[in-house]
């Protein structure tokens, strides 16, 4: 009896059919090793910092998508053991941005062929080596039969050689005949890789600068590569502005992206072992899908670990996980300690991890701090501004007329409890301001964008006006049917219409509906 240690072929399905859930993970995989074969281009001399390309083109109609970079490419005596070994990498763990060797065969799952070109500068040969992916889910598939997985790698690949120029660099990923749509949508695979790949911020964020100004101060690294979808290159997509929906399926602008501030963690020795940045806004609620860098993303050498809700875990409470979405940015894990798993949804367990966990929750606190302290300031000035509010519309109505006695009693009532609710307003925003100014928040290089009288020291503001039981009168009510156009009216007609009018406030609440009513009447009554 043999009792060596056999491994079936259904570990190749486990390795690479069946390790994602979204699809689009296989772009993330081929750019990851592109990236790790660019730096070591830099480093050997191939190309100079800035002049690597990341090409990926999609083909929906001929269903093959294409992705090919300048980089090192691979020696024709390394291309077998390569690209034909699954788990067997030589990349440095900690190190390399790929470094387990069974992303490069996630497209397997995905396509009938898998093939692989590459050329090693100094050799006149581009080396081919083809998957059949077809045959490799027909062989998984059979349950009949037992076999290794060493011998079904031999069975699904052949390799080929052609000439090629002696200069020449690059690997090449061809997938043929794509079975999913999802990867063939190419505005899909722009949202996707814009958020997840390593490239640079756009230049049309304002604030790209300063977190750049930030890195450098810092003596920070952030690679970044130049990728393109179709011709067209990509960048994080952070916009100057928070949009919701409008009524017509489209997009509005519900608030502007004040500024941004930063996170930096280091150990005892000084090392850092995380930074990050995050946006501040009016923090008026959850961003909307719409917005599709919403959601302080995790990166580990600038690739992103996880997805939109990796951060909410950071904040505590259940209930405090919905503040994820008040915000964008990036938390960036630099400890070599912290290391993608496998499927790059989070990091392996470790002692490193733990103490990360620690800190970014402890700084997380700051962040729902924030949320509940523009909650309340927001809260305050909507009060302040509908008392003010108020007060406009009793004056506008004091010259036009009152609809109705009970229109004017309304109002007044509304008035004299939001001139006390302003006070009130006013108090929280001095003590909130005090509050700020002695934490340090974040919010404090903003606050004038919130309420201009806040930047004031505590105990400055003061409420615009007081509230009194009953305005002075200085003379007779005046009511709407008192208007010149009403003239032709006897007394007793005017105080029917004047009936009339308070039954339509009674029965529509809408106020600008009851206008457009009341004026269509008095257009009548007027002919």
């Amino acid at each position: 009896m043999n009792d060596d240690p056999r491994i079936g072929k259904d570990v190749i399905e486990s390795l690479t059919l069946g390790m994602y859930e979204d699809c689009r993970f296989i772009y993330r995989e081929y750019i990851q090793n592109s990236a790790d074969q660019v730096d070591k281009a830099v480093v050997e001399g191939l190309i100079a910092p800035g002049e690597d390309e990341i090409y990926i083109t999609i083909d929906s109609e001929n269903r093959c998508i294409v992705i090919e970079d300048n980089a090192t490419g691979i020696p024709q005596e390394r291309v077998i053991p390569i690209l034909r070994n699954i788990a067997h990498s030589t990349k440095k763990r900690g190190e390399d941005k790929g470094f387990r060797g069974i992303g490069r065969l996630g497209g397997l799952g995905y396509c009938s062929k898998l093939i692989f070109e590459t050329s090693y500068s100094g050799e006149d040969i581009c080396s081919t080596m083809t998957w059949d992916a077809d045959l490799l889910k027909q062989i998984i598939n059979d349950r009949n039969t037992s076999e290794e997985a060493v011998d079904v790698l031999s069975r699904v690949t052949k390799t080929s050689t052609k000439k090629e120029a002696v200069e020449k660099h690059y690997f090449k990923v061809i997938m043929e005949n794509v079975s999913s749509d999802e990867l063939l949508n190419i505005d899909s695979v722009k949202n996707y890789l814009s958020m997840v790949a390593p490239v640079d911020i756009a230049s049309k964020f304002l604030f790209a600068s300063q977190i750049s100004s930030f890195i450098k101060d810092h003596g920070l690294k952030v690679d970044v590569y130049n990728i393109y979808i179709n011709g067209e290159q990509i960048y994080k997509p952070y916009t100057n502005y928070i949009y919701g929906d409008d009524n017509q399926g489209g997009k509005k602008k519900v608030d502007d992206i004040l500024g941004v501030d930063f996170l930096l963690s280091k150990d005892d020795d000084g090392n850092i072992i995380y930074w990050g940045w995050y946006s501040l806004s009016h923090l008026n609620g959850q961003m909307k899908q719409r917005n599709i860098a919403r959601g302080i993303r995790l990166r580990k050498e600038n690739i992103q670990i996880g997805d939109e809700e990796i951060c909410k875990k950071f904040f505590t409470k259940t209930t405090d996980q919905r503040f994820s979405f008040y915000y964008f940015g990036e938390i960036h894990a630099v400890s070599k300690d912290l290391i993608p798993n496998s499927r790059r949804d989070y990091f392996g367990e470790n002692e490193a991890l733990q103490d990360f966990e620690k800190r970014v929750k402890k700084d997380f606190l700051g962040l729902r701090e924030m949320c509940q302290d523009a909650s309340e300031i927001n809260s305050s000035i909507r009060t302040i501004a509908k008392k003010d509010e108020l007060e406009e519309k009793i004056k506008r109505k004091e010259e036009t007329g009152y609809s109705s006695k009970q229109e004017q009693e309304t109002l007044q009532q509304q008035l004299e409890e939001y001139q006390k609710r302003s006070i009130e307003a006013h108090k929280r925003l001095d003590r909130k301001n005090q509050k700020i100014e002695e934490s340090n928040s974040s919010l404090k290089k903003i606050i004038d964008q919130f309420a201009p009288n806040m930047g004031q020291p505590a105990g400055s503001v003061q409420p615009s006006s007081t509230p009194s039981s009953k305005p002075e009168k200085e003379g007779k009510t005046k009511f709407r049917t008192d208007n010149p156009i009403y003239s032709q009216y006897t007394k007793a007609e005017k105080k029917l219409i004047g009936k009339i009018y308070t039954s339509i406030a009674k029965a529509i609440p809408d106020e600008g509906q009851r206008e457009a009513l009341i004026k269509v009447i008095e257009e009548d009554l007027t002919r």
